[in-house]
C-alpha cells in the first residue's frame, strides 16, 4: 500500500511541475511590435554629392512622424516630412561645415506606439567645397608678365 501512495504521489507532483512549466511559455506576439522601416535612400549608397546637397528618404506609415531625426557625422539636420498615406517621405539638407569628407547620414524614428526604435543610414562622400582663388589686381598701365629688364 506504501509504495502506490509513493508512486501516486510522485506522479502527481511531476504533473503538477510538468504544467507548471507548459504554462510558464506564453504568447510573445503581445509583446512584440513594428520597427519603423527605413528606405528609397536619396543620393544612393556610396555616392559622391556637393556640399549641402539635399538627401530624401521614405520611412514606414507606422513611424511616429515627429520621432524622425537624421545626423551627418552626428550634426543634426533639419528635416520635412510628407506624409503620402502609406509612408513619410523626409527631405532635409547636408550641414554645410561637412565638405571633403565621407559622411554616414544617420536616421531614427519611433514607433507610433512608442515602444519600438529604428534606425538605419547610408554613407555618401561629399566633395570639397570649391573656394576661389585670390587673383592679383593688375594695374592697367602694368604689364601682366612679371619679367624685370637687366641694366
Amino acid at each position: 500500500m506504501k509504495i502506490k501512495k509513493c508512486l501516486r504521489m510522485t506522479l502527481f507532483s511531476g504533473a503538477v511541475l510538468f504544467a507548471g512549466n507548459v504554462l510558464a511559455y506564453g504568447d510573445d506576439e503581445g509583446e512584440k511590435c513594428k520597427k519603423p522601416r527605413f528606405r528609397e535612400f536619396e543620393p544612393v549608397h556610396l555616392s559622391e554629392v556637393d556640399p549641402e546637397t539635399e538627401i530624401s528618404f521614405h520611412v514606414s506609415n507606422w513611424a511616429d512622424p515627429t520621432t524622425i531625426t537624421a545626423e551627418a557625422r552626428k550634426v543634426p539636420m533639419k528635416v520635412e516630412v510628407v506624409d503620402k498615406m502609406n509612408f513619410f517621405v523626409v527631405t532635409a539638407k547636408l550641414p554645410p561645415e561637412i565638405n571633403g569628407k565621407y559622411a554616414r547620414i544617420h536616421v531614427t524614428a519611433l514607433a507610433m506606439d512608442g515602444r519600438c526604435f529604428g534606425q538605419d543610414g547610408w554613407l555618401l562622400k561629399v566633395k570639397k567645397a570649391k573656394t576661389e582663388p585670390a587673383t592679383p589686381a593688375a594695374s592697367e598701365g602694368e604689364p601682366a608678365s612679371s619679367e624685370t629688364e637687366a641694366p
